[in-house]
Parts: structure tokens; C-alpha cells; sequence
């Protein structure tokens, strides 16, 4: 059976999670070492994996997640990545840092900590049959996508990869059921930036591409949990007894103040009181303040940060509203991202939306869950997202054609045939007999008809190569059924050119694409609804 799996990797935590076939829902999977439990208010304690990548001098050995300690951070010869994600999705630029006798960039820094994260998934599923559902931003959907396939994709040579956007996985974590043409909001506020989305779920017929739904509007901010933090860290140390004039001090007391900072932020989520420590590494001094809730929420007006949210999400709605999507048309409304736990960020929330509408449950794990789902066949609504076909040799030219299956918007399940087909032996005495199933414009290249690549070499330099017809066959199709094409056998053994099985193709409830196959010679029935594939 094929294990399905979703990561979505966020700028502070990245969640992996697996399909459960008995709960009928995805679930994080413990990564033992890297990963840890977090509070997230009223739903269940969440698993993430931090988004760190720490590299000693040597270049090679590395630490991940829960591994990157604070102390970690402050080891010299130790380098430490943050919030690699911004570099990807163009949000920031993080200049190349050195670390033994190399550099190494924000973003090769992101396409190692992913690949790391994703070897160890293989390590603890222990499955060569692995199915893995990445998820990208809606805005930034085809850039992102090809990062990952082209970059991030080689270190699974065992896998199928595929891509989908984070706010279609986050609505089908939350469990939602939504058809064609309803619009929901999703509230991503993370630790480096608040984007605020209304989008449509797509027509079936447009959705065969990987984003399974049209923005209606946007707003987005650069304002986030790490500026929570800073605002935090500030309001601490501007009631330390520091020395004036000693800046450095000063600057190595706020470092820790930070991290201790983030700490107060997630316990004021459910609690009235936090303490913001810092040891001062001049004096070996451990440094308290302690904040209440009420100076939390007071902070954050006064500073302007929820002033801010107010109006991104007032001028999304309003640009929603001006494009026949006005606020009481919104379905459902889901929050992701750990800074939606902070309570003063869901009272703006609620003063925008009626508390009925509002999920958040499962802020840290939805979108990840939601790419487990739909790996194992949830959708938003029922439909076929992609088109499929089985593949045979021209008889004439020898070469290989392609003939549709299955169409992109075919609802399922499927009460009629939708398709039947007659099975010919290519040789005498032939027993296995079978089709090539694809799944037709995969998900993973967004052109996959360019004639020309650039390479580069290890000197700095840079060539054209020409891309052959079978890479581009292969970038555009993913053979669903490699490791078991034949699933017929003919007994007794087919003679050459003989018609010997009529097959008939369904799909079930369950997504799957099942075969009926009738014996010609022997006039009996050999398959009875066998599952083949499982389509997306």
C-alpha cells in the first residue's frame, strides 16, 4: 500500500504528516530528535520541526530542528539558518555566510534543511512505495513549485512528489467541504509575515494544475511572530538596570532576551502572566521581567501591529467585496500560523467575521494534514483534478502514444464505465497482460515544453544543453502504476494479436481508478472492480 505523506515547510516550523486510513485524516509524524510538541490554544498540542539548519566548520555535519539550540546558536564555529523560506518565496535575500572553506546561501541552506527533513520522513515510514504532497504559496505557486522539484526533488529518487497550494491543504485539513465557486479566507500569520487571502474554489475543469483555487484578493504585510518578539525583547530590556554607554552589552543581553521572548509570547496565548529571562554573559546576572497579558495586548496596540492587521485584513475584504465577494459570502475563514494563537489577533478576526465561520483548531499542523489529505484523496469537492491516460506503441511508427482515460473535472464515483477498452497480446504465449497508466500535465514543471536548459559547471561557468524528447515526456507525465503495469493474466496464454480481455474502468469513492476485465476466450469474469491507481 502507498504511504502518502504532507510537509508544509513554514518560516519558523515545518510539520510532516502522514495519511491515517482509519481516522480518515493526516496526522504529524513523529521525527524523534528534531521535532517537539507545542501548545496551540484550543485544539490538541501540535508536533513541529523548527525551521533551523545549524552547519559546524566542517560543512558537512549539520543539526536540524529541536537539535539547534539556543545554545547551539552562541557555539563558535557553529552557523545557524532561520527562516530560510523568506529567501525562496523572494520575501528576502540572505547574503551568503561563510562556513569552513565554502559559502553557502539562504537558499541552499532551505533546499538542505528540506531535503534533510524529507530523508528523515523515508527513515521513519520505512516504505519504498511513498507518495509526498508539498505545499507552496498560492502568490507565488509556480516559482516555488519548480524550486522544489528542481532543487529540493533529487535527494528522493524513490518518491513521487507532488505540489499543491497551501490554502486549498489548509481548508482540506480543517476538514472543510466546499464546492465550485464558494470563496473562503485563509489567515496565514507566521513568524515572518501576515498574508491575508480570499480565494474561489476552482471549476473543475481549471483546476488540473496543482492550485486548486483562484485569488480573489490579497493582502499581505511584513509583520509577523519575529516582530512580536522584538517588540517583546524591547519592552524587556528597556526596564534592565543595563550600564549606559556599554551597547555591546546591551545587544548580547536583547539576543537572548529574543528567544526567551518568543517563549512569553506562546504562553500568553492561554495564560495571564510570562517571564522574559536573559543571562548576561558580562556579569553571569540572569535578568527577569515579567509581563502580564494586559501589557501584552497594550504593547501590541500601542506599537501599531494590530492597527496594522486590522487594516490588511479590512483592505483584503474590501477588495474581496469590490469583486462580488462580499465578507457574508466567506464559507469558512482558517487561521495558520502560530501567530493566530495571540488572543488580541483573534479578537480582530472575530470583529470582521462571525465566530461560527472561524476555525483554528489546528493552526501549526492544518496545512501540512491538508497535504497528507489530499494525497490520500480528500479534495475540496469531488472531481478529478488531472487527466489520464494509458500509454501504447504506434504501430506504424514505433513510437509511444497516449490515449485519455480519464478527464480533468469527471465527477466521482463513477455508477457507469468511463471508459472500456479491449486488451491485445503482443507475442504468442504471452500471460502478463496490462496498461501504462499516467497521470497527464503533473504537477511539477510549469513548462515542460522548453527545447533548451542552462547547466552549470563546478567552475562558475555555464552552457546550453539541449532537453531530448523523453525529458520532456518525463517532466510532464508521472507513470501512476510503474511497479505493476500488469494486471492481467492470461490463462490459458494469449496468442499475438489476439483480443483477450474487455476492460472496464470506474472510479470509486475512494478515488481510485478500478477495473472490471472480462475474458474473451474463456468468456469469465477475471476482475471485478480491482483497484489500479489512485488518481489526484
Amino acid at each position: 500500500m502507498t504511504t502518502r505523506i504532507g510537509i508544509d515547510f513554514g518560516t519558523a516550523n515545518t510539520v510532516v504528516a502522514g495519511w491515517d486510513h482509519e481516522a480518515g485524516r493526516g496526522v504529524p509524524i513523529p521525527l524523534p530528535g528534531v521535532d517537539l510538541l507545542r501548545e496551540a490554544g484550543p485544539g490538541p498540542t501540535q508536533r513541529v520541526v523548527p525551521s533551523l539548519i545549524a552547519y559546524a566548520d566542517d560543512g558537512a555535519t549539520r543539526r536540524l530542528g529541536a537539535q539547534v539550540t539556543p545554545d547551539l546558536s552562541e557555539t563558535p564555529g557553529v552557523t545557524v539558518f532561520a527562516s530560510t523560506k523568506s529567501n525562496v518565496a523572494g520575501q528576502a535575500y540572505d547574503a551568503a555566510r561563510t562556513v569552513g572553506d565554502r559559502k553557502i546561501t539562504g537558499r541552499e541552506a532551505a533546499v538542505q534543511f528540506l531535503s534533510d527533513i524529507m530523508a528523515l520522513a523515508l527513515l521513519a515510514i520505512e516504505d519504498d512505495d511513498l507518495e509526498i504532497v508539498v505545499t507552496a504559496p498560492v502568490e507565488s505557486f509556480d516559482g516555488y513549485r519548480d524550486w522544489l522539484v528542481r532543487e529540493v526533488r533529487d535527494g528522493l529518487p524513490t518518491a513521487r512528489l507532488r505540489v499543491v497550494d497551501e490554502a486549498t491543504a489548509a481548508a482540506v485539513g480543517y476538514c472543510a467541504r466546499l464546492n465550485p465557486g464558494d470563496a473562503f479566507t485563509v489567515i496565514d500569520f507566521g513568524a515572518g509575515t501576515l498574508d491575508v487571502s480570499v480565494v474561489r474554489v476552482q471549476e473543475p475543469e481549471t483546476a488540473g494544475a496543482g492550485a486548486g483555487v483562484r485569488t480573489i484578493a490579497k493582502k499581505g504585510l511584513d509583520l509577523g511572530g519575529n516582530t512580536i518578539d522584538a517588540l517583546l525583547a524591547e519592552h524587556a530590556v528597556a526596564q534592565l538596570p543595563l550600564p549606559s554607554g556599554d551597547q555591546i552589552g546591551r545587544n548580547q543581553v536583547f539576543r537572548r532576551l529574543l528567544t526567551s521572548a518568543e517563549q512569553a509570547k506562546r504562553t500568553l496565548a492561554g495564560a495571564e502572566r510570562a517571564v522574559i529571562t536573559a543571562r548576561d554573559a558580562r556579569t553571569d546576572a540572569v535578568h527577569r521581567v515579567a509581563v502580564t497579558r494586559g501589557e501584552f495586548d497594550a504593547l501590541l496596540r500601542d506599537k501599531g501591529v494590530l492597527r496594522r492587521v486590522n487594516q490588511a485584513l479590512r483592505g483584503c475584504l474590501d477588495t474581496a467585496a469590490a469583486r462580488g465577494f462580499a465578507t457574508d459570502d466567506i464559507r469558512q475563514v482558517f487561521l495558520v500560523g502560530g501567530t493566530c494563537l495571540v488572543p488580541a489577533v483573534q479578537d480582530v478576526v472575530h470583529l470582521h467575521f462571525d465566530p461560527d465561520v472561524v476555525r483554528m483548531d489546528r493552526p501549526l499542523e492544518a496545512v501540512a494534514a491538508g497535504a497528507a489529505g489530499i494525497a490520500g484523496g480528500s479534495e475540496l469537492f469531488d472531481h478529478i483534478q488531472h487527466d489520464y491516460a494509458i500509454r501504447h506503441v504506434d504501430r506504424v511508427t514505433g513510437a509511444y502514444e497516449f490515449e485519455t482515460l480519464v478527464e480533468a473535472g469527471t465527477a466521482y464515483p463513477t455508477p457507469q464505465p468511463v471508459r472500456t477498452l479491449t486488451v491485445r497480446a503482443v507475442h504468442d504465449g504471452q500471460r502478463r497482460l496490462g496498461l501504462a497508466v499516467y497521470e497527464l500535465a503533473h504537477a511539477t514543471y510549469r513548462d515542460s515544453s522548453a527545447e533548451l536548459e542552462i547547466s552549470y559547471d563546478a567552475g562558475g561557468g555555464a552552457r546550453t544543453v539541449a532537453v531530448t524528447p523523453q525529458q520532456r515526456q518525463q517532466r510532464s507525465m508521472l507513470w501512476l502504476n510503474e511497479d505493476s503495469p500488469t494486471f492481467l493474466r492470461a490463462d490459458p496464454p494469449a496468442t499475438a494479436g489476439e483480443d483477450r480481455f474487455r476492460l472496464e474502468f470506474r472510479i470509486d469513492a475512494h478515488k481510485r481508478l478500478t477495473v472490471t476485465a472480462y475474458d474473451l476466450r474463456r468468456h469469465t469474469l477475471v476482475l471485478d472492480g480491482q483497484p489500479v491507481v489512485r488518481l489526484a
